[in-house]
C-alpha cells in the first residue's frame, strides 16, 4: 500500500510478504517528498513459531 501527500507526492509504503516456510516479511518504508529517496525503512519478520525480529535503516532502504 502506498501513501501520498496532497500534491500526489509518495510519502511512504507498507509491502506484506508471505513466504513458503511461513514467515511474514512486513517493510514500512518512508520516503523523502522533494526528491523521492527513501528515508527510511522498517523490516520485520515473523517466524512460523512467533518470533519476530526488527531491523531499522536510516538513510535508505534494504528491501523492495
Amino acid at each position: 500500500m502506498k501513501t501520498f501527500d496532497s500534491q500526489g507526492r509518495l510519502v511512504g509504503e507498507i509491502t506484506t510478504t508471505f513466504t513458503q516456510d511461513g514467515k511474514v516479511i512486513t517493510t514500512n518504508t518512508i520516503y523523502n517528498t522533494n526528491n523521492g529517496q527513501p528515508i527510511a525503512q522498517n523490516i520485520s519478520i515473523r517466524d512460523a513459531q512467533g518470533k519476530v525480529t526488527t531491523q531499522n535503516i536510516i538513510g535508505g532502504r534494504l528491501l523492495p
